[in-house]
């Protein structure tokens, strides 16, 4: 049975730790700037409930991997460091190989982030 058109949703809470970021903008060789990098957000789409989601909508291509073919991150606002935050996603089954991702990080309702992925699900 085919899973094209199904889609899978849920909103997460995620932290943004200091310590996190700063490792973060290390790894990139940004710690010298200060900065929160714009990609930070997408570290959560690693998390085990997008996983579970993108597995539910792999499952009638048993074997797949799912690969990132373009992802984006548009900061709306500067993301708030040490505190609560809203991560609302929708993963879609768009074809036969592939399947989107949408979140939005939200502060109290504001959006500070929009993240979008593209997923390729390889034999």
């Amino acid at each position: 049975m085919s899973l094209v058109g199904a889609t899978r949703q849920a909103t997460l809470t995620v932290v943004a730790t200091a310590a996190d970021v700063a490792a973060f903008a290390d790894s990139l060789g940004l710690a010298a700037s200060g900065r929160t990098p714009t990609t930070y957000p997408i570290r959560w789409l690693t998390r085990p409930e997008v996983v579970d989601c993108v597995r539910e909508l792999a499952a009638d291509r048993p074997g797949s991997l799912p690969v990132h073919e373009l992802q984006t991150v548009e900061a709306t606002a500067d993301l708030p460091l040490d505190r609560p935050l809203s991560l609302a996603f929708e993963v879609r089954r768009t074809d036969e190989i592939h399947l989107s991702l949408d979140a939005t990080v939200s502060d109290a309702d504001v959006p500070v982030a929009r993240l979008h992925a593209v997923l390729r699900l390889v034999p």
